[in-house]
Formats: C-alpha cells, sequence, structure tokens
C-alpha cells in the first residue's frame, strides 16, 4: 500500500512525499486513540523520518516547551542506534525548523557554527559560523510586518559595521530550493568569509 504526505513545515506546505508505513510498530499502538500523545507520535517519527527532519520536530517540541530533555531522553532510549546518537545534540533553543535544518547541514560539514549567540548592539542571532558569518533564518511568522523588516535591516547593518558577513534564508531557500542555496552557501565558505576578523 503507498500514499503520499504533504510535508509541512512553519506552516507551509511542501512537495508531496512518499507516505512512509511502519508496520510492525503500528500493531503495537497502545490504545483505541486516534491522536497519538507526542512521545508516541515522535517515537513512530523517529522509525520513518530521516535523522534530520526528527530533529527539527525534537528541537521546536523542546523550545516551545511541550517535551522535556527528560522526554527527549527515553524517547532516543526507545530508537535505534544508528537514530539515537546524532540525535544526541538536539537543543532546546532553536527558533525555526529552519534554523535546525541549516545548523544541522553545517555540522555535517564539520564546520564551526554555534546557535543563537547574543551580539552587543544587535540581541540574539540564529546562527554564528566560523569567527564572522550570521546566517539568519527568517519565517513569515517572525520576519512580516514593516517594523519587524525595518528591525531586521538595522541589525544586519550593525552587524556589517562589526564586520560580520550577514546572509538571511528563507524557508522556501531552506525547504524547497535547497539545491541552489547549498550551492551559494558552498560558495561563501570555500571564499573563507566565516573567517574574516572582526572589527575592533
Amino acid at each position: 500500500m503507498t500514499g503520499l504526505l504533504r510535508a509541512v513545515t512553519d506552516d507551509r506546505p511542501s512537495a508531496l512525499l512518499p507516505l512512509v508505513h511502519h508496520r510492525p510498530f503500528l500493531a503495537a499502538w497502545p490504545d483505541r486513540d486516534p491522536v497519538p500523545d507526542l512521545e508516541l507520535a515522535l517515537e513512530h517519527a523517529g522509525r520513518c523520518l530521516p535523522v534530520r527532519d526528527l530533529a527539527i520536530l525534537i528541537e521546536s517540541a523542546l523550545n516551545l516547551g511541550l517535551l522535556p530533555r527528560s522526554g527527549v531522553d527515553a524517547l532516543l532510549a526507545r530508537l535505534p542506534q544508528r537514530t539515537r546518537s546524532p540525535l544526541a545534540r538536539v537543543r532546546s533553543d532553536a527558533q525555526s525548523g529552519t534554523e535546525t535544518a541549516v545548523r544541522w547541514w553545517l555540522e555535517s560539514l564539520r564546520v564551526s557554527v554555534r546557535a543563537q549567540v547574543p551580539i552587543a548592539g544587535v540581541g540574539r542571532v540564529d546562527l554564528v559560523i566560523g569567527s564572522s558569518w550570521v546566517i539568519e533564518c527568517d519565517s513569515r511568522t517572525f520576519h512580516d510586518g514593516t517594523e519587524r523588516y525595518r528591525r531586521d535591516r538595522e541589525r544586519d547593518l550593525v552587524l556589517r559595521a562589526l564586520g560580520y558577513t550577514v546572509t538571511r534564508l528563507t524557508w522556501e531557500q531552506v525547504f524547497v530550493t535547497w539545491a541552489a542555496t547549498e550551492a551559494s552557501l558552498l560558495a561563501v565558505l570555500r571564499r573563507g568569509d566565516h573567517r574574516r576578523r572582526l572589527a575592533a
């Protein structure tokens, strides 16, 4: 039996994906309630989603306070080792699935990346790569509207004055046109923009 699932992240649908039926685990459903609790849903997701996508779900649940760290530990203990090991690095401060996806990609390249970094005169930025490259992962939820648009540009100007290279990525660039986005980000890495010295 086959089917399609429309993936949704940040309240926006992406392309149709194959629906993965995870027998025999479905036969072990603990009760007749068609809506499982969050930990059970995440456990089943852990058996059919790529690790990065499961990390997005877990980090979102942690950030929203829907899942305690102890719940993550219990969840990981029930998953296969190949899934459990990389998920040991999930964080509770990721502000969006887009941020998680980009951070995990950078970590897979063994690039130095820090998340939710406070910078004087700016506030927190999503990601700092190396010493001098800031990536902000913008979703409509938090970056729509004239006032937010203005504040974002003010922050970017201060960051540039401090010597940072600033890149803003949209949900579509990360989840819809990733191949082109990845090529552009790799070009920045190869050029070494993330290793520039900051202003004194």
